[in-house]
């Protein structure tokens, strides 16, 4: 993904903000191939060997490249946010999901506070979802983002 210089969006631009819907998003077998052997992520589930009865019949796609590649598009589709630090981060992972599959993912602010004049918290979910809004992943966000009047 290439990163498209424009503005940041501060802390008063994300407190409000509405439900925003990307996608889809393919996450092709030749990508899930080329991570797995750049980052050594070999388990079973992952490259398609397990069966004799822990069954799995197709490979999923790690939990951490769900939310890496939707963070990215919310970078790339979206905009960048001001975000100086990350307080949490938690994915339930309701089904898996498969490569070569469209998906979707939904993002929303669920919180937000001011923490001093320069720093704000976004409490945010994203959920990952198919065509018929059926859920694979849901995730819940905090982080620490810069306020305007820092600017």
């Amino acid at each position: 993904m290439r990163y498209r210089s424009k503005e940041l969006v501060y802390w008063e631009d994300m407190r409000d903000s509405s439900l925003r819907r990307y996608g889809p998003l393919i996450f092709t077998s030749e990508l899930l191939d080329k991570l797995l052997d750049m980052l050594g992520e070999k388990h079973p589930i992952h490259t398609g060997k397990v069966n004799s009865d822990g069954s799995r019949d197709h490979r999923i796609i790690p939990g951490g490249y769900i939310h890496a590649i939707t963070s990215g598009w919310v970078v790339e589709h979206g905009s960048a946010a001001a975000i100086i630090g990350l307080r949490s981060m938690h994915w339930d992972f309701v089904r898996p999901l498969y490569p070569d599959i469209p998906f979707y993912f939904t993002v929303e602010t669920e919180s937000s506070s001011v923490i001093n004049s320069s720093v704000g918290l976004i409490s945010s979910l994203r959920r990952v979802v198919d065509e018929d809004d059926r859920t694979y992943a849901i995730g819940r966000m905090s982080v620490l983002v810069r306020r305007k009047s820092d600017k």
